[in-house]
């Protein structure tokens, strides 16, 4: 019990990490709350985690062994993350910036999107995967240590995720000109395309 408690303290450290840092999930959630605010940034948190919990399981109950026997399907899903990464950072780039564009023009991400794009979203599968291997124990405490990994990545992950909306949200009274809003909008695309050396490696 002794090791399982300091295994899952690991895994909440890692989790942490890889929540707060710098990925496509951070840099979306940090533009959405400076575009659209808290509240309706919500429902692409909630995504987030819904498309995470759901491929941590998928992965616990086997997915990753479908890749090992046909690698094809993993150079697939590199291509789809890279084509997803370059489309979602067009639609950051041309975000509306005009106080007169009407708010149907300006929709944040919905939660089923946001859990469409965890399936191809390289930081969550190299966190997922990673999770599901090197903090799992074997024999009969496997799936006791993996349903606790499922929790913890949660548990952490999501109010690490709402703090980049609330750093997004925090400087939204900051853009308040169009070329204010434009040129946040055009920093955080290029920092999408920035994370593409990660689907390409």
């Amino acid at each position: 019990m002794d090791n399982m408690w300091a295994l899952m303290i690991s895994a909440a450290i890692f989790c942490a990490t890889m929540t707060m840092t710098p990925g496509p999930n951070n840099i979306l959630l940090a533009t959405s709350g400076a575009n659209f605010g808290v509240r309706r940034t919500l429902p692409h948190l909630i995504g987030i985690r819904v498309g995470q919990t759901l491929l941590h399981v998928a992965i616990l109950l086997g997915l990753g062994s479908v890749f090992e026997a046909w690698p094809v399907m993993h150079q697939v899903l590199q291509f789809a993350s890279l084509a997803y990464l370059l489309f979602l950072a067009y639609k950051v780039l041309t975000l509306p910036v005009d106080e007169e564009v009407s708010v149907a023009n300006r929709q944040p991400m919905t939660i089923k999107e946001a859990a469409l794009f965890q399936w191809v979203n390289p930081k969550t599968w190299m966190a997922t995967i990673t999770l599901c291997s090197a903090f799992t124990i074997g024999g009969e405490a496997y799936w006791l240590s993996a349903i606790a990994g499922v929790l913890i990545f949660n548990i952490v992950g999501f109010p690490a995720s709402f703090t980049w909306v609330i750093l997004g949200a925090a400087i939204r009274n900051k853009l308040n000109t169009s070329s204010r809003r434009k040129g946040f909008n055009w920093c955080m695309g290029g920092l999408l395309l920035v994370t593409i050396p990660m689907v390409i490696r």
